[in-house]
């Protein structure tokens, strides 16, 4: 049995009155893929948050490789070896598919202001590896002949493609993907598929996604944590969540969800 790689304990998170997250516990092990999922406004993205140190917890702990990472900032949680996508394409339209990359690398690049402000020391490269290393990640994921090209002229599809790409420059051993299937046609869903599975079978990658479109979650997770109003009310293989009455009847829905 793998160890697990990110352990979050009692995780509550309160916005004033509201209780965004309540007593959220579950793990991811090394090398696996789960899927987070939820109605809207269940607490996912705030999960995202926590996790990523974006916003403290209110209560309860967040591990990652038996380190206490709880409260950030983002920037250690980006050392220590996690990194994140959003929801949106977050990218720099102006600026070259090769330049956005180069952005999310400063924090590896030798000598550089980012890397003394964040405190890396391992996994640091030399300017003159700078080139060789973006255009691996653009080989990875398919951007290598959009390399110079503005970000914004990218279809939205390639934008989201640049997202990861950008997380990946951090040099992550667990990628946390918010949405990344949202807006995505039936073709890029499955390129998207394709991709999440090389980074996990090639690379060595451990993915935790939140994603509402179900027939994705339900073919590429091998677990699945399901959240409805901050509290988690079910947690098991794709098969038992697809037959989870209260998980149904929260969420899921007809029985033609999974084409959602």
């Amino acid at each position: 049995m793998k160890p697990d790689l990110l352990h979050v304990q009692g995780l509550s998170r309160r916005f004033g009155g509201l209780v965004a997250l309540r007593k959220l516990t579950f793990s991811v092990a090394q090398g696996e893929i789960v899927g987070l999922i939820g109605p809207n406004g269940a607490g996912k993205t705030t999960a995202f948050n926590v996790i990523t140190g974006t916003i403290p917890p209110s209560a309860g702990t967040v591990r990652f490789d038996g380190r206490d990472i709880s409260g950030g900032p983002p920037s250690r949680v980006v050392v220590a070896g996690l990194a994140r996508t959003f929801q949106s394409a977050s990218t720099y339209p102006a600026v070259s598919v090769a330049g956005n990359v180069y952005r999310g690398m400063l924090s590896r690049i030798a000598g550089s202001t980012v890397g003394r402000l964040v405190g890396r020391r391992g996994g640091m490269l030399a300017a003159a590896q700078v080139p060789a290393e973006i255009d691996a990640i653009l080989r990875v994921t398919d951007l290598a002949s959009w390399r110079d090209a503005p970000a914004g002229s990218l279809p939205y599809g390639l934008q989201k493609k640049l997202g990861i790409a950008v997380a990946l420059a951090t040099r992550p051993r667990m990628l946390l993907l918010d949405e990344p299937a949202a807006g995505l046609n039936h073709e890029e869903c499955n390129d998207l598929a394709r991709l999440l599975r090389l980074l996990r079978d090639e690379h060595g990658l451990t993915l935790l996604l939140v994603e509402h479109h179900m027939a994705l979650v339900m073919e590429l997770c091998q677990r699945i944590v399901v959240l409805v109003q901050g509290e988690k009310i079910a947690e098991g293989a794709p098969e038992d969540i697809r037959q989870n009455a209260a998980v149904i009847e929260a969420y899921l829905g007809a029985p033609d969800y999974a084409h959602a």
